[in-house]
């Protein structure tokens, strides 16, 4: 009979810690998560191609939307660099973000490489940013603008 009781608290336990996990891991996906990445990008104008540009793409791999109201480069010392203006085909801003769904923002790449030379900053040293609209910040993970 003890056995029998001590194998049955056993099993409760561990379904119960398996329950919990399982809860714990569905509550983490239900919000948003968005993932932020800086690569280069090189338009192509009918047979032409133009300059590069860095690009900077939200993406919400979370299941509720989310709102992108800026994005920009932030610089080591916390600083940032942010366009006053959005290239054509960069996403509008203030952007919302449904659940599975990216936008990608648009800088000239020579504008990022001078502006890091006249400040002595490495553009590997530059993170990539977006601001939501609930006042969070989301940074890339990896630094740099997708220069090699």
């Amino acid at each position: 009979m003890e056995v029998t009781a001590l194998v049955l608290g056993i099993v409760g336990a561990v379904t119960g810690v398996g329950s919990l996990a399982w809860q714990v891991i569905t509550w983490r996906q239900s919000g948003r998560r968005v993932k932020v990445t800086a690569t280069q990008a090189l338009p192509i104008f009918g047979s032409e191609a133009g300059d590069w540009y860095m690009n900077v793409t939200a993406s919400n791999i979370g299941r509720s939307p989310v709102t992108v109201r800026g994005w920009g480069l932030r610089m080591p010392d916390g600083k940032t660099m942010i366009m006053p203006s959005n290239l054509s085909w960069s996403a509008s801003l203030p952007h919302r973000l449904e659940p599975g769904a990216d936008a990608s923002w648009y800088m000239p790449t020579a504008e990022v490489q001078k502006f890091c030379a006249e400040h002595g900053i490495r553009h590997q040293d530059m993170t990539a940013f977006v601001n939501l609209a609930d006042g969070q910040t989301i940074n890339a993970r990896e630094r740099g603008i997708g220069l090699a």
